[in-house]
């Protein structure tokens, strides 16, 4: 945490006066005001004993259980891969007001207190005053929400992730409300509020939340969260129970012991008042241990402290506890040795260290040919190998999940693109140091930089752009509109022209074949010359301009979504292979598949320096296809105009034309580049941490350079093996990386035939951190993924034998590990305008009219946090001629901007569509009575869940 940032939170601790009001709102807003604004009611004898129930709970610790390595486990099994406790999915269920702005909060909330009053029963400030409170009807008119078990199953339907660790008890709605049960029967009046009674002496105490601001980092122990799960933190709410009652008598104490000086003494902090800091409800707090801590804060913050009370910080010892903890009181006995070790916190078991593979994805050469340079995706790093003994001299920590590598023309730069962070790195080639960064689009994949070294273009698939970047500044200076999912750049030999290949197609008609673009840019402008068009086609990944400047070579994927998945052995269900686009303007598409045998994934594409050899890289099936560049030529140029248009995108029998031979080189390569030389080919093994060199003259793999990963394969990487790899599919026609680039969608709507020939077509739908979204399906028919990947994938899909048990495991652990892209809408923390306006619209209960909309009618009813989704079915009109039922499956709404299209159908190819086109009758929410601002305005906000 920032200096500053510290300083304002610990000030606002001990010292609220002198800190404005951050949380200014209008009378119709409403704000969380913390459970402490509702125990001055709630905590009371009897009827009115709420809080402590809640503080005796699991609720209550339900964010400082974010900070054990079991949830950092259950993390990376929902495809998390930041700190739980930094996780707006896990926040949304452990704690209470994540999703809100942080002035919808009072300085009298706090996080750290979990799962509070106001999550279940709506944020407070409206309806918390006591007037208002003794009146249910107002009380419900002013905010005041009374939970269902619907509301209860937002958080506690089934997870795998935490069934998985935890091996928790599956809830039981009735069990589970009686052991959190806390009867209401009203609030209270000003008399009646709880007040504890101060102790003498003139201490003060800053806090057990002033101390979290240091003290909860996980680099620092996570020692808050540690205090707060022990009895310590419950030992005021623990003075409630029947238990204290009697102790309390027998000590001849005559009221109650939350109110009484000698019950407090040993159970609660600060009870003296003074700096109006430490809570006495939250029971021993550190400053019971360790001493007044005002002086201790303000020295470490480097403020001046001499005129501050306390002696600061110091060490806890056993004569520290015997002032409460004293043998025989109570009937216990204490052993200081054995207390000790519960309480510790200097430590908390963490799992083994987690094993961080290097997954290299793209690769550059110098010009020498003497450094090789490797992108590696999983280990956030470029790896530079010494190609005269094959050793690794330095790896370089960048962004995350670096895609693409490429240096300058003088190669004192290296430029990576880091896919998660929205960057590129600048690398000096002399120091092996990262200089800078370049902010660019989304999801940033491929570079070019041309020939004299000033500008660079940066393709974003994210944000289906392209960065034209000046190398000058190292700023971004403009944007060029590409296609959908711009994936790999390629510049001309003579500098003039930036192909760039778009990995999903355009927006089409419903159920109508795919047609993909390659984007032609013009370098002297900087603006789009050409917008080429390849019909039939999907997934156009690999890009290259022959030397001779003659044509561009591209990769792709030949989807038939449009028919019934029946066929595979023709392969009806995708071909794979390469398109040709000639100079003048004409384009040819060839399979690089034979009858028996597929090559599935084509990922990437390079010349030789001669142009005599084209390279794919085959990533399903583990081999790299030899092009021989003139044999393509001759074969196109012997076969007929009509027969190149209408025959060969689809002839199976052209690959042994013009394809001189498939290499194996290992698991799943991917990108590829040729020695300056022209002798050697090197190969990212993305799954085997290697890169392969192929012998260029033999066509032989001579040797495999390791890139130091880990030896060991964990059930993980095997899944990710299997899902890149074409081996489980008949004749290796695709994998499930095919439909799921990237852990994402292909963009296409399927017919799965056993539900009809031609009928209920379903839109692809993303894996990414999909583990706790169950069921699966737009039916909603797989309640898990093991379900939704096992017999029914093999005879509806791959047509071959079904996983084996371990392999079906090990997919199941992959799959759930795909982590969701940072989402770029909400990169600052602050809801803008717009999207403030549209999160009012989506949680609105009454239309422009002021007339009220049916509850199931409400965005935020069926789309509940924090996946946004209630993981019910739902009809909500959108049934087609194509249909035979109308239920599906409420899809989430995480990062919803990426999948497009939508629907279950995949009709809608935005989601302003979703409304504007398909919802004529209010079916799929109340949404006819908006204006186009407002539309635009939900749009806008759904775009940042």
């Amino acid at each position: 945490m920032k200096k500053s940032a510290l300083f304002i939170i610990i000030t606002m601790v001990l010292y609220p006066g002198l800190v404005s009001d951050l949380s200014a709102q209008t009378s119709d807003e409403h704000i969380y005001v913390g459970e402490k604004v509702c125990r001055q009611c709630h905590n009371l004898p009897g009827s009115r004993d709420q809080y402590n129930p809640w503080r005796l709970s699991k609720h209550a610790r339900a964010y400082s259980s974010l900070f054990k390595p079991e949830a950092k486990e259950i993390a990376e099994l929902s495809g998390i891969d930041i700190e739980p406790q930094k996780s707006p999915i896990c926040l949304g269920c452990h704690t209470t007001a994540y999703n809100v702005e942080e002035w919808e909060r009072e300085e009298t909330f706090h996080f750290e207190d979990g799962v509070q009053c106001e999550l279940c029963h709506g944020p407070g400030s409206e309806y918390s005053d006591p007037e208002t409170m003794r009146d249910s009807n107002k009380a419900a008119a002013a905010g005041l929400i009374y939970p269902q078990k619907r509301r209860c199953l937002i958080c506690h339907k089934e997870k795998n992730s935490h069934v998985t660790v935890l091996h928790s008890e599956k809830f039981d709605y009735d069990v589970f409300l009686a052991r959190i049960k806390h009867p209401d029967k009203g609030g209270a009046g000003e008399k009646e509020m709880m007040t504890v009674p101060g102790q003498s002496g003139k201490q003060t105490y800053a806090g057990a939340y002033a101390c979290a601001a240091c003290h909860n980092d996980p680099d620092k122990g996570r020692i808050f969260s540690k205090w707060y799960l022990s009895r310590h933190a419950t030992a005021y709410a623990d003075l409630s129970s029947e238990e204290a009652g009697v102790i309390a008598r027998e000590m001849k104490v005559d009221e109650p012991p939350q109110r009484s000086e000698k019950c407090l003494k040993c159970h609660a902090t600060g009870t003296a008042g003074g700096m109006n800091g430490a809570d006495p409800a939250l029971g021993v707090q550190c400053e019971s241990c360790h001493g007044t801590a005002h002086k201790h804060i303000m020295d470490a913050m480097g403020i001046p402290s001499g005129s501050v009370a306390g002696t600061g910080w110091h060490e806890v010892s056993e004569k520290t506890c015997a002032t409460c903890h004293i043998s025989g009181i109570h009937g216990s006995s204490f052993n200081y040795i054995e207390m000790k070790q519960k309480i510790d916190h200097s430590k908390w078991a963490e799992k083994k260290v987690e094993i961080r593979y290097k997954t290299p994805f793209n690769l550059a050469v110098s010009r020498d040919g003497r450094r090789l340079y490797v992108a590696c995706e999983a280990s956030n790093s470029v790896i530079i190998v010494d190609l005269s003994n094959d050793r690794i001299i330095r790896e370089i920590g960048v962004g995350m999940q670096p895609h693409f590598v490429c240096l300058s023309p003088d190669g004192s730069r290296a430029y990576v693109s880091n896919r998660a962070s929205d960057n590129v790195s600048v690398i000096d080639t002399h120091t092996y140091k990262v200089l800078s960064t370049i902010a660019v689009g989304d999801e940033p994949h491929e570079i070019a930089i041309t020939k004299d070294g000033s500008t660079m273009y940066v393709v974003n698939a994210g944000t289906w752009d392209v960065s034209v970047v000046d190398l000058g500044t190292n700023t971004e200076i403009k944007r060029l509109a590409a296609s959908r999912g711009p994936w790999g750049a390629a510049i001309s030999p003579d500098g003039s022209d930036i192909f760039v290949s778009n990995n999903l197609p355009r927006f089409g008609e419903f159920r109508t074949a795919p047609l993909s673009e390659v984007t032609m840019i013009d370098t002297k402008t900087a603006t789009v010359k050409k917008r080429i068009q390849l019909s039939g086609a999907n997934l156009i990944q690999g890009i290259a301009v022959s030397p001779d400047n003659e044509f561009v070579l591209v990769t792709l994927v030949r989807s038939k979504n449009l028919v019934p998945m029946t066929r595979n052995i023709q392969g009806w269900i995708m071909t794979n292979g390469i398109g040709i686009i000639w100079k003048d303007g004409r384009v040819d598409q060839l399979l690089l598949d034979a009858y028996n045998d597929f090559f599935a994934d084509p990922t990437d594409v390079v010349f030789s320096v001669d142009g005599k050899y084209a390279f794919v890289t085959g990533g399903g099936v583990q081999e790299v296809a030899v092009i021989d560049v003139q044999a393509m030529k001759s074969f196109l140029t012997a076969t007929s105009d009509s027969e190149r248009i209408k025959k060969l995108p689809d002839y199976l029998g052209s690959s042994v034309q013009f394809v001189a031979r498939r290499i194996k080189v290992g698991q799943s390569p991917r990108g590829m580049v040729v020695s300056p030389d022209n002798k050697y080919l090197y190969v990212a093994i993305g799954l085997d941490d290697a890169v392969a060199v192929i012998d260029i003259n033999s066509g032989t793999r001579t040797r495999t350079i390791s890139l130091g990963g880990p030896t060991e394969i964990t059930k993980a990487r095997y899944g990710e093996r299997i899902f890149h790899s074409a081996e489980y599919t008949f004749n290796r026609q695709f994998s499930c990386h095919s439909c799921h680039p990237d852990g994402s969608v292909d963009g296409l709507a399927y017919d799965i035939e056993p539900d009809g020939l031609g009928l209920n077509p379903v839109d692809n739908r993303t894996l990414r951190g999909i583990n706790d979204t169950a069921p699966f399906k737009w039916t909603g028919k797989n309640p898990t993924l093991k379900r939704q990947c096992g017999p029914r994938l093999a005879a509806f899909f791959t047509r071959s034998d079904p996983f084996e048990p371990e392999q079906s495991e090990a997919l199941d652990r992959y799959i759930v590990t795909i982590p969701r892209s940072p989402n770029r809408y909400v990169a600052s923390g602050e809801l803008n305008d717009a999207q403030r306006r549209g999160r009012r619209i989506f949680e609105r209960t009454r239309d422009n009219s002021g007339n009220l909309i049916p509850e199931m009618k409400r965005c935020s009813s069926c789309h509940t946090f924090p996946y946004y989704t209630d993981r019910e079915l739902a009809d909500v009109g959108t049934t087609s001629e194509l249909d035979t039922h109308g239920i599906f499956d409420v899809p989430h709404l995480n990062n919803i901007y990426e999948t497009s299209p939508y629907l279950h159908d995949g009709r809608a190819s935005s989601l302003e569509e979703i409304w504007t086109l398909y919802n004529k009758e209010d079916k799929h929410g109340v949404t006819n009575d908006l204006t186009k601002d407002q539309l635009n305005d939900l749009i806008e906000y759904l775009k940042t869940l």
